[in-house]
């Protein structure tokens, strides 16, 4: 984890704001999508669970 739990907790209820907005916003779906999917990627990274530049590795195939 690149950060302390305190911030990391702030930082995922700041998104959740984030995706209502996007989901309440006139964005086509595919930039909706876009969005969501670069913010939780950003997230992940802090968590350090997503490094830039590497395939995809679904949860559940760990």
């Amino acid at each position: 984890m690149r950060t302390n739990l305190d911030i990391l907790t702030e930082i995922r209820q700041l998104h959740k704001k984030y995706i209502t907005e996007i989901d309440t916003s006139d964005l086509k779906p595919l930039s909706a999508k876009i969005y969501k999917t670069h913010s939780e990627n950003f997230i992940r990274w802090i968590e350090g669970d997503f490094q830039p530049g590497q395939r995809t590795i679904r949860r559940n195939q760990r």
